[in-house]
């Protein structure tokens, strides 16, 4: 499907079609994430922020009730607290 950028403002806009917006899961108001990636414009559905803090994961989990914890190795990413 092929869309045409037209000036808004002293900016660009694209309108989205309702058959991509519906697949995308995204409406009127949905705030997105943009992003160049090898020259291509990729737009996703922004993740939700509750105000301005971020959670990590450890820190939801703090209060349940789980099993020991079981050694996975190093850590990858942000999931170390």
């Amino acid at each position: 499907m092929r869309a045409r950028i037209l000036k808004w403002g002293d900016g660009l806009a694209l309108r989205l079609p309702r058959e991509i917006a519906e697949r995308a899961n995204l409406s009127e108001g949905a705030s997105v994430d943009l992003v160049v990636v090898g020259g291509a414009l990729k737009i996703t559905p922004a993740r939700r922020k509750f105000g301005r803090k971020q959670f990590r994961l450890c820190d939801l989990l703090a209060n349940e009730s789980r099993a020991p914890a079981v050694g996975w190795g190093k850590a990858e990413g942000n999931e170390a607290c």
